[in-house]
């Protein structure tokens, strides 16, 4: 099982099944969540925590304190999309990925699409629409492939297999 973070991070492990982070120190992440309260990533380490109002009022002021169109505010879209997508505000989630979609379409963000399509999918999956869930996996792994670290291209790889394990459960009589 691929282990992310740690080191200055919280270290977290991704459910096969779920395909959420599960944290493997909690009290870890929630002492790194208090001391860094400010940190853009302090939002997804609230949502791993279960604490999604928490992670919603973060996730919000990192929109705020980001000029909006650049970079910085569509990663924190993301991310804010992401606790969306716990919380099944699905029309949100997808609000806050489409635009940043279009933020990381052009110029230096566009390394970044992988992020928005893999984050896309993983609601699409929870919303039970499978085949877009599979298209945006696949462009997600397309996207990473031979161009990020063996992490991210894992990563891509789980949640595109999980949707692919659910499309032939689906068929299965």
């Amino acid at each position: 099982m691929q282990v992310y973070g740690g080191g200055e991070y919280p270290a977290y492990v991704i459910d096969d099944d779920t395909l959420r982070e599960e944290l493997l120190d909690p009290e870890e992440a929630r002492e790194w969540c208090e001391e860094t309260p400010d940190h853009p990533d302090a939002v997804s380490f609230w949502r791993m925590l279960g604490e999604l109002d928490r992670a919603l009022v973060a996730g919000e002021r990192v929109l705020l304190d980001r000029e909006p169109g650049t970079v910085g505010w569509a990663s924190g879209a993301v991310r804010l999309a992401h606790v969306h997508h716990w919380r099944e505000e699905y029309a949100e989630a997808h609000e806050l990925l489409d635009a940043a979609e279009e933020v990381f379409a052009t110029g230096e963000g566009a390394p970044l699409l992988a992020f928005v399509h893999q984050h896309r999918a993983k609601a699409l999956l929870d919303e039970g629409r499978l085949e877009e869930a599979a298209d945006a996996a696949r462009r997600a792994l397309a996207l990473r492939t031979g161009r990020v670290g063996d992490g991210l291209l894992a990563s891509s790889r789980q949640t595109l297999a999980r949707i692919e394990r659910a499309l032939a459960e689906r068929s299965t009589p």
